[in-house]
């Protein structure tokens, strides 16, 4: 294997073993927080939601957190049995569904804004300022590459 294939390769493992521990970080903060059942992709809307501050459809939530729209509804539904969102019918386009926080899910705040500290630290990733930037830009390019070229050779 050439050198610039294998530290591809191990660029892509590194990435992949990264996401689970961010993913088993943050659910694991959920659980502590008295909500076991929660996923990453369930902190992700209710994070989206408290920064938008008003009611978002499902369409524009699937965007934000790259996700199917038939995911996000699956996601949807089991914060909504949770009390934490409400949907409804949007009153410009009848076939529009919205989706805003209860005022459990505005209580979330506080303690999402805690997940996020502690996920976000710079402590945590072991990066400078500089470093986290330059990482966030090249994975931005990557990520904006490969979803446009994902099926040309």
């Amino acid at each position: 294997m050439k050198k610039n294939s294998k530290n591809r390769f191990h660029a892509v493992k590194y990435l992949g073993r990264l996401s689970d521990f961010l993913t088993e970080t943050v659910e694991d903060e959920l659980k502590k927080l008295g909500f076991p059942t929660l996923s990453a992709s369930h902190f992700e809307i209710i994070t989206y939601l408290l920064r938008k501050q008003t009611a978002c459809n499902m369409s524009k939530i699937a965007e934000e957190i790259h996700r199917t729209k038939p995911t996000v509804t699956v996601l949807i539904t089991k914060l909504e049995s949770l009390n934490l969102i409400k949907k409804e019918i949007s009153p410009s386009d009848k076939r529009e569904i919205m989706v805003s926080l209860t005022k459990e899910g505005k209580a979330f705040h506080k303690p999402a804004r805690e997940i996020s500290i502690k996920v976000f630290s710079l402590k945590l990733w072991g990066l400078n300022p500089e470093e986290s930037s330059q990482l966030y830009n090249l994975l931005e390019k990557t990520y904006n590459y490969t979803c446009q070229n994902k099926f040309k050779n």
